[in-house]
């Protein structure tokens, strides 16, 4: 695992927790209260809306790559769960199929499931 993956799921984690929230809380009360000695000017307000807008990019592609993560974790288990039982193996990497293949297939499983 290469550096910044490390530090991005290191973030993720971090931001996941009680003490992760609260310092995303008092980071919005520090910015704020840089406002009253400069009476919430313009330029604190660029400073404030670039930090707001910065802030919820970076936590949302941290969350899009734990989540990513997370879930090729959780096809890989169905996959080999599905590959050492007693289903059907066409099922696996099923992920990697284009959207109406994948209900093509569910329907069809559907169907299997009502006889």
């Amino acid at each position: 695992m290469n550096s910044i993956e490390h530090f991005v799921n290191l973030f993720a984690k971090a931001l996941s927790t009680t003490a992760g929230f609260i310092c995303i809380v008092f980071s919005i009360i520090g910015c704020l209260l840089i406002g009253i000695p400069l009476h919430f000017g313009g330029g604190w307000l660029l400073f404030f809306d670039t930090y707001l807008s910065l802030s919820a990019l970076i936590i949302a592609a941290t969350i899009l790559i734990a989540q990513r993560r997370d879930t090729a974790a959780i096809q890989a288990k169905l996959d080999h769960l599905v590959m050492h039982g007693d289903g059907d193996n066409r099922l696996v990497g099923i992920e990697l199929r284009r959207t109406h293949e994948i209900e093509e297939i569910r329907s069809s499983n559907q169907d299997k499931a009502a006889e």
